[in-house]
């Protein structure tokens, strides 16, 4: 790992390049053409193209759910434990990216029409090929950027690059698999995958360096956390609030991106405003990801970017419930802006997220980094599931029937797609802000740190 001295005399992590930064972020970009792919399209396929039953797809999509995350779990313990020669975790981005990214394309290719065992076997093994990928790109955030202003400039670029693939999707989708099929998309993301994470691979071995246990010092050796060690110091405050408040952001974003289709077909009567709506947002997304950067500037710290943006997103959603309900463009613009702040949160979210592992660094001295940054996807994957039932019952609590939409049903639906997610994203600003991981307490926690890790190194 590269390091340069700083004006105290001590070692800090060597600040990367642009083009270094953008060249992981892609990697990023790429790997999220998958879960976008899927999430918009792998059940229509099923029923469709792949020629399941609504019980076969039901099926197939529970098998995966619980799949999901069992893999998680056990590519997070993988990543932690395993020293390879290759990289602790750029090795397995490069095998796990192009692994899913092949498994993808098959399975989005209806080989065995009508087949329950050959879709949830192939999504299976894509989906555990993905979280390989994913939870290893994720653990390489904390030796990529040391600092909060560093680690936020990282994730920003990781943003943008999303946000940009998203809008090639979004673009490209439908014709594609108009004309091609639902395999070419897939395709099209194998390729770009396998593009992308190869230069990442070699760019990153001088931050993913391989360290034998013999040429470690006794203190590093110390540091290396046991099972156990893993699981038990999961339990802390920061974790705590940051899964809390994860969770809001989580369910309050997927919340309004379950609902709003059904605000535009039975509340408001059109769904050619949900087109204007995902493009408007996507288009915002990719600006509110440029702007986070300059909020964590103005707020102080990741912690509080990460509130700031869910307070943006709660007051544009506030709007578009006071002023929205006669003007269909109002109340889109209101969605659509109030995303960039949705944006905001996200882009700050692996950057507040990776302080947890220092934190636990810092007050009980074993290292479980690798382990956290893979246990994001966890974290997104709670939030989901909190979302589904949110929903699902928010549905029905407010007396919705699609052959019968009453106008009870319609306010329901408003308040639901928006109010709802408005009252969530600030109980999850508030929850936030409580927690003990501070500009100032962060700083603090570097700081020694980087003084244990010279001493180690003396």
């Amino acid at each position: 790992m590269e390091y340069e001295k700083n004006m105290s005399g001590g070692k800090t992590m060597k600040q990367r390049s642009k083009k270094f930064i953008y060249l992981y972020g892609l990697a990023d970009g790429t790997l999220a053409m998958i879960p976008t792919i899927y999430n918009s399209y792998w059940s229509l396929f099923l029923t469709s193209a792949a020629g399941l039953s609504a019980t076969g797809n039901a099926t197939v999509l529970s098998i995966i759910g619980i799949a999901d995350v069992l893999s998680i779990l056990l590519v997070s313990f993988l990543v932690q434990k395993c020293n390879l020669k290759f990289g602790k975790f750029r090795f397995w981005v490069l095998l796990g990216g192009i692994g899913a990214a092949v498994t993808r394309v098959l399975a989005f290719t209806p080989l065995m029409l009508g087949s329950v065992a050959y879709f949830a076997i192939m999504a299976v093994i894509s989906s555990s090929l993905y979280n390989l990928a994913y939870c290893a790109y994720m653990g390489m955030v904390p030796l990529i950027a040391d600092s909060q202003e560093d680690r936020m400039t990282t994730v920003t670029a990781q943003q943008q690059c999303v946000a940009i693939t998203s809008i090639v999707v979004s673009l490209i989708s439908v014709a594609v698999i108009q004309n091609v099929g639902y395999w070419a998309l897939s395709a099209i993301a194998a390729v770009a995958i396998v593009a992308s994470v190869i230069p990442m691979y070699f760019a990153t071995k001088d931050v993913d360096v391989y360290k034998p246990a013999e040429k470690m010092t006794q203190a590093e050796k110390e540091a290396q956390p046991s099972v156990w060690d893993m699981i038990r110091l999961l339990a802390n405050v920061p974790m705590l609030m940051y899964l809390l408040g994860s969770i809001c952001k989580i369910v309050g974003s997927i919340g309004l991106a379950m609902l709003v289709s059904y605000y535009y077909t039975y509340a408001y009567g059109d769904m050619s405003m949900l087109t204007v709506y995902l493009t408007l947002s996507t288009v915002l997304q990719l600006v509110g990801a440029s702007l986070a950067p300059f909020v964590n500037k103005l707020v102080k710290g990741n912690r509080n970017t990460f509130a700031a943006g869910m307070v943006i997103y709660a007051a544009f959603l506030a709007l578009a419930w006071a002023f929205g309900s006669h003007s269909a463009i109002f109340f889109t613009v209101c969605l659509s802006v109030g995303y960039m702040g949705w944006a905001i949160t996200h882009t700050a979210d692996a950057a507040y997220y990776s302080y947890i592992g220092d934190y636990v660094e810092y007050k009980h001295k074993k290292n479980i980094q690798p382990f956290l940054m893979s246990m994001l996807s966890m974290v997104i994957k709670i939030g989901i599931v909190v979302s589904n039932l949110v929903v699902g019952w928010g549905l029905v609590a407010v007396g919705f029937d699609a052959a019968n939409v009453t106008e009870t049903a319609k306010t329901g639906i408003m308040n639901l797609t928006v109010l709802m997610p408005m009252v969530i994203m600030i109980i999850g600003a508030v929850i936030t802000l409580l927690s003990p991981l501070s500009d100032k307490r962060v700083r603090t926690i570097k700081a020694e740190l980087e003084k244990r890790h010279a001493g180690e190194q003396a």
